[in-house]
């Protein structure tokens, strides 16, 4: 049998899920609680993609007898918008959240599995598009998703972070790119849910079934490797917010630790010392290393480097913007804030400006001309 192209991508992205779901069910790494319901997340993913292919792509002529539990399948729906919620929450607070007062979010998915029982039993035929509850529990489907969704965005604005930064993220290594990467993904599949839906809503053909079924497989291949990839290319971004679950640290500590080492940055500057280590830095403050790290990755979402990275860029602009290093080139202020690298230093600065040194300094050489040239005019 020849399989087509959209059948390969959704039997490879039922298999990569499925990967994924037991390599965090199983793992040992980071922290246990979030690794379970991501791993149960995931699976339910895997099983909406399987629905999605079971009742579109013309595979649905194979499977007519069975639309009753395959629409039971499909209330899994319900499951996926609590446990992003439950999980974003669960990884920037690092605790636990499910208690038996979680139970009231997973309410909708009881209901409707009561009712399908009851509807089933009075039912002799039913076939997924032609019966009318399909309709009203789509809709239901999208917006409860939806709400749980928006309260994810939410709660991870609430905590600065944002996908307007995303690229800057994986450049920097932010540990926000692993959520920033999973909201990210389950909401453009909610949108191709949506808009898959209102096009069928208006055209009303059941061929529209096969188009949604190879759109949902190629989202869902493409979100299933960007999870990888990640993991693959850089793990401490999901492991480094957990890695410290065993290290006991009290908020009294926290804070002394980090008003010392906040107060040791900003007046000895100690990122300019372009030899600087975590264990030179813990060192001068006083603090263990280990402790250092952690601080600094809890509070700022940042390794140690791109912690240091961030003190010397910002000081080269204010560098660059002075008029009273304006005799100092390019080249002699990345040496002064610690750079070794023309190269990195250029990398570096564009990316947390969107302009390079040389474009910054102009601008700002701009500014106090048009400034000067005001003042001038006026007197």
């Amino acid at each position: 049998m020849t399989l087509d192209f959209f059948t390969i991508i959704t039997l490879l992205s039922v298999f990569l899920t499925t990967i994924l779901s037991l390599f965090f069910f199983v793992t040992k790494k980071g922290c246990s609680h979030e690794n379970k319901i991501l791993a149960v997340l995931l699976a339910i993913f895997g099983v909406q993609i399987i629905y999605s292919f079971l009742i579109s792509y013309y595979a649905f002529q194979g499977f007519l007898d069975w639309h009753k539990p395959i629409y039971v399948l499909r209330q899994t729906s319900f499951l996926i918008g609590p446990l992003i919620y439950f999980y974003v929450n669960s990884f920037l607070k690092r605790n636990d959240i499910i208690h038996y007062r979680s139970s009231f979010h997973f309410l909708p998915f009881t209901v409707v599995l009561f009712f399908l029982l009851i509807f089933y039993a009075n039912t002799k035929r039913f076939i997924i598009w032609e019966s009318i509850i399909n309709l009203f529990d789509t809709i239901f489907i999208l917006t409860h998703n939806f709400i749980y969704i928006a309260l994810s965005v939410l709660r991870m604005k609430s905590m600065n972070i944002s996908f307007r930064d995303l690229y800057k993220s994986i450049r920097i290594s932010s540990h926000s790119i692993w959520l920033q990467t999973l909201l990210l993904g389950f909401i453009v599949i909610w949108v191709i849910n949506l808009n898959s839906f209102a096009v069928y809503m208006i055209i009303r053909q059941p061929w529209w079934c096969a188009f949604t079924a190879s759109i949902y497989a190629l989202a869902a291949f493409l979100f299933v490797n960007a999870i990888m990839f990640i993991l693959l290319l850089k793990p401490d971004i999901y492991y480094i917010i957990t890695k410290y679950k065993n290290n006991k640290l009290t908020e009294d500590d926290r804070r002394k630790y980090l008003q010392r080492l906040n107060s040791h940055m900003e007046t000895d500057k100690p990122f300019l010392n372009p030899e600087i280590s975590l264990e030179s830095l813990a060192d001068e403050i006083s603090v263990n290393p280990r402790t250092l790290s952690q601080i600094i990755n809890e509070t700022h979402n940042k390794s140690f480097k791109s912690y240091i990275l961030e003190f010397r860029i910002k000081e080269s602009m204010e560098m660059l913007a002075d008029s009273n290093y304006s005799e100092l080139t390019v080249l002699e202020i990345l040496y002064k804030v610690g750079f070794n690298s023309k190269s990195s230093f250029n990398n570096q600065f564009k990316l947390y400006t969107d302009l390079t040194p040389q474009e910054y300094r102009s601008k700002y050489m701009m500014d106090r001309n048009c400034r000067s040239s005001l003042v001038l005019s006026v007197n």
